[in-house]
């Protein structure tokens, strides 16, 4: 029987318990409420945090927006402050030039091409100015296109003779063998690297001659293009070379004061040059002279023939060509320009009318009344792009002639909007007389070449030229070979070297087909590859792209096709030889 103090010790015992599931109880209570109050937190901080990050992402999508908002107004800010000081520059110059023409008083003329040569050092400086904001915003671009490089360095020097600073000096050009003929690149900004090269190197020697060299080695891309520019001048300092290529930086020496400028040359260079994949550098000893060199990776142009580069006429046939009778439609705006470019057709014996904006430009406009529209683009009430586009969808394209662009503005921003709407050329003002007067050469192409153009015209210079050469033969090649052709041969002599290529092509055309016949497709293609080039060269371009197809199949191209192939080539052999 339990005694009394087995029940004390029972009630103890059962007391503790107790004691003790009250302070489990407890904790556990506390600790949940701690977790709850844990999640609470957590749950607020997690609804926080996702209002901050909506919130950061909202920022960031203004600040993005805003941006690109900038950048569009530092864009439209360029191509507006392009147009604004180029127009009133092209005028200066342009009205320069009409005086020279007029005037022949020596003391008057020194004047004149001191106000021109000053004009041409405020454009450059306009240009290395609009350059660099156009960098600085984004929207410099590179073009990929044929670059012949000994024609290039030929034209830079030519423009850099002018301004030679005394009389004995002269810039020579020195490209290697190892130079192809044509590779990839953006020709336009290749020239004004070597042109910012050789100006400097003008501006800051006094004697000794200029040398501007190409040479190439291998290179994974194809070719490393290295051109250098040395002079015998002043040199530079070691200490100096650093700041050659820094923004709006110029070496301090006894000739800077003279050459002024802007300081953003060499900058400008050093962004062409590596946006081009390459390198720009100097060597230079004081006292000795400077060489400035760049390098850039480019791709040969296997068949630079191919390539629609632009065909630069020879400047004395320029000057000789007439544009008498041309009948052309003006459209400007401009008051200055309009006396401008008035008179440049003038003088040109070209017979112009005025449109004054672009509605008024396509009111004017009957198909067939002109032979060429010179179209402005920044024009009140319709510009020219849009006056362009509605012209030609007007009337028949056969009946729409060809179309010259004028524009003041970033060539960039206007060159690919142009060529929706079926531009044909694109100049950039200012545009010198020659520059104008050789562009409509061009433009207008074998229409002008060939025949006058207009029976009741008289345009002596054409029919002399026409006489130079075998009339019918050259409209069977291509423009510019035949442009080329007319210039470089007597008629006698060109009659000669077409029966030649002929007489060589069908020798050609023989062993392209026993070759075939024997299934010697190296010998097949060799021999296609051979007449390819020479048609090529002759302009005889449908011979070119037979031969071609052939060496592009010489594996397992048919019989059938390859009788139909030969068949056709002597065809027109058989025609050239008709019109010899």
């Amino acid at each position: 029987m339990p005694t009394v103090e087995d029940d004390r010790v029972s009630r103890r015992r059962y007391q503790r318990e107790q004691r003790a599931r009250a302070e489990a109880e407890e904790l556990l209570e506390n600790k949940s409420r701690e977790l709850f109050l844990a999640n609470q937190k957590l749950s607020e901080y997690s609804g926080h945090l996702e209002t901050a990050v909506l919130e950061r992402t909202t920022e960031l999508r203004q600040a993005l927006v805003q941006a690109e908002a900038a950048s569009a107004v530092r864009t439209r800010f360029v191509a507006t402050m392009s147009h604004e000081i180029r127009t009133p520059l092209g005028g200066m110059l342009g009205m320069i030039d009409l005086l020279e023409m007029d005037e022949d008083n020596p003391e008057k003329l020194e004047f004149l091409k001191n106000a021109r040569i000053s004009g041409q050092a405020l454009s450059r400086i306009v240009n290395d100015v609009l350059d660099f904001s156009k960098m600085e915003a984004g929207v410099f671009v590179f073009e990929d296109e044929g670059v012949d490089i000994r024609a290039l360095i030929g034209s830079v020097i030519a423009m850099a003779g002018a301004n030679l600073i005394s009389e004995g000096r002269m810039i020579e050009s020195k490209v290697d063998l190892s130079v192809p003929p044509l590779f990839f690149g953006d020709a336009t900004r290749i020239r004004q690297v070597i042109s910012n090269l050789v100006s400097n190197a003008v501006n800051y020697s006094t004697d000794g001659i200029i040398t501007v060299c190409a040479k190439s080695t291998p290179h994974a891309k194809g070719i490393l293009l290295r051109v250098e520019v040395q002079d015998f001048g002043i040199g530079i300092d070691k200490e100096q070379l650093g700041n050659l290529f820094k923004d709006f930086s110029q070496i301090s020496n006894s000739l800077t004061a003279a050459a002024r400028g802007t300081g953003l040359g060499l900058a400008i260079s050093k962004r062409i040059v590596e946006g081009c994949g390459g390198a720009i550098g100097v060597d230079s000893t004081p006292g000795f002279g400077s060489t400035f060199w760049f390098e850039i990776p480019a791709e040969v142009l296997a068949t630079p023939q191919i390539v629609e580069a632009e065909h630069t006429l020879d400047e004395e046939f320029a000057e000789t060509f007439s544009l008498k009778g041309t009948r052309v439609l003006l459209a400007e705006d401009n008051a200055i320009n309009q006396k401008l470019l008035l008179t440049y057709l003038d003088r040109m014996g070209v017979e112009a009318v005025l449109a004054e904006n672009g509605r008024i430009a396509v009111e004017k406009f009957e198909p067939g009344l002109f032979d060429l529209i010179l179209m402005d683009v920044a024009m009140p009430e319709m510009d020219g792009l849009e006056a362009t586009g509605l012209i030609r969808k007007s009337a028949d394209l056969k009946d729409i002639p060809p179309v010259i662009v004028l524009t003041a503005h970033v060539m960039d921003a206007i060159q690919e909007e142009a060529s929706v709407v079926g531009v044909d050329t694109v100049l950039c003002k200012p545009i010198p007389f020659r520059e104008l007067k050789a562009a409509m050469i061009k433009t207008l192409g074998r229409s002008l070449m060939f025949e006058p153009v207009h029976e009741e015209a008289s345009v002596p210079a054409v029919e002399t030229l026409v006489k130079a050469a075998p009339r019918n033969v050259t409209a069977l090649m291509s423009g510019p070979m035949a442009e080329d052709l007319l210039l470089m041969f007597s008629q006698e002599d060109l009659s000669q070297l077409v029966s030649k290529y002929v007489a060589d092509g069908q020798e050609t055309l023989t062993k392209i087909s026993e070759a075939h016949g024997l299934g010697q497709a190296a010998n097949l293609r060799e021999n296609a590859h051979y007449l390819k080039g020479s048609s090529l060269l002759m302009g005889f371009n449908r011979v070119a792209a037979l031969c071609t197809e052939v060496e592009d199949n010489a594996v397992d191209i048919s019989a059938s096709r390859m009788l139909g192939i030969g068949q056709e080539m002597s065809d027109l052999f058989s025609e050239i030889l008709d019109h010899v």
